[in-house]
């Protein structure tokens, strides 16, 4: 294939310096051709708040990105769009490094689905399931940065490490926290390849949310988060509610929308504790 004569016309490739999946210093190493492992070498005190383990909300970008990677080698060309995320915290992630074991449970025709075990200072953390829907490749104005290396660790994406909380970094507002109200308008640095908001922040949106409506010094422990549309115009905003209380641990229904138009963006439950 001949490279495009002027410069302007070829593809960028994403995620790009200064956005979000960049910012969790992602890299990713094949041992061979079944097995794929990752760090994330971003710190992270960032990302939690206030001085907290973070929900497992905040691995969704890393685990996305990096079941995507082991997915993608499987595709036989096609795009995969995320339909499902289960995240279930084992341990709280208090310490680096973070380390992602993978493993391709289902390559079919219309849906793949990836397991992921993720090690935080040398201990399980988070046990994690990402479901794909595979659809026919079409002509795109990115390329997404693919690591193939067998020897040593290549880097997915560029620029500098996440220096502030991610949700400081990302924008989130809390306009009603006691309605589980949170709103989230797109950046560069929350914006996918298509110009919408990258879908692990979606999914942050709806941890963050439950969080909010459990109450001050909550965090998500149990995050299962279906993806129904992309965001149009925005912001997202979200819509939480506790349906139950039992052991400590409530049960939160989250709904995330697109502000300008109602659209369904996003369905989550989870499991918080306050």
């Amino acid at each position: 294939m001949s490279e495009p004569a002027d410069a302007s016309q070829r593809p960028s490739v994403y995620p790009p310096p200064n956005q979000v999946l960049s910012a969790m210093g992602i890299e990713v190493s094949w041992l061979d051709d079944e097995t794929m492992v990752a760090r994330a070498l971003v710190d992270p005190a960032l990302l939690g708040r206030d001085g907290r383990p973070p929900g497992v909300g905040a691995l969704v970008p890393i685990v996305d990105l990096v079941a995507g990677s082991r997915a993608g080698r499987h595709a036989g060309g096609d795009w995969i769009a995320t339909s499902d995320v289960w995240l279930h915290e084992r341990a709280p992630v208090v310490a680096g490094p973070i380390e992602l074991h993978t493993r391709l449970l289902r390559a079919g025709k219309r849906t793949m689905v990836i397991a992921l075990e993720v090690d935080a200072g040398g201990r399980p953390a988070v046990s994690a399931t990402v479901e794909f829907s595979r659809i026919r490749r079409e002509a795109s104005a990115h390329e997404t940065t693919e690591a193939r290396a067998r020897d040593g660790w290549t880097r997915v994406g560029s620029g500098p490490l996440l220096d502030r909380p991610l949700v400081e970094a990302c924008g989130f507002r809390e306009v009603d926290p006691a309605g589980g109200v949170v709103e989230l308008g797109r950046s560069p640095f929350v914006a996918n390849s298509i110009g919408t908001l990258q879908g692990g922040v979606v999914a942050l949106l709806g941890d963050v949310a439950a969080a909010a409506v459990v109450g001050p010094g909550s965090r998500t422990i149990d995050l299962q988060f279906r993806f129904l549309a992309q965001t149009g115009p925005g912001p997202a905003r979200t819509h939480a509610e506790v349906v139950r209380r039992e052991g400590g641990v409530a049960t939160v229904r989250v709904e995330v929308v697109d502000a300008s138009d109602g659209t369904l963006v996003g369905w989550a439950v989870c499991g918080v504790v306050g």
